[in-house]
């Protein structure tokens, strides 16, 4: 049977794939995870925000919408990098031990 991992670790790894410069093989060696699995994560996580996208249209002149939308997606992208931070120093401190 497959491991199960918390949906806070596949965002974390899906924000070490978005910050660039790493493949799916480089990730999957550090995190002790299989290619295959970093990309399913990342695809998916694709999915979800483009079909999020299409339910939620923002007309181009409206610019209040656009705001909110864009701050919603700060405050996102904020949460995950602090999610990123505390696995960072989780596994600095476990690669210590």
């Amino acid at each position: 049977m497959g491991s199960v991992f918390s949906e806070e670790f596949k965002v974390q790894i899906i924000e070490v794939f978005r910050g660039g410069g790493r493949t799916f093989v480089d990730i999957g060696k550090e995190f002790n995870l299989s290619p295959t699995t970093v990309a399913n994560w990342v695809r998916a996580a694709d999915n979800r925000e483009r079909r999020l996208s299409k339910r939620d249209p923002v007309e181009p002149s409206n610019d209040k919408a656009e705001i909110a939308r864009l701050k919603r997606e700060l405050a996102q992208r904020e949460e995950e990098l602090e999610i990123l931070g505390k696995a960072l120093a989780f596994f600095a401190r476990r690669r210590d031990q």
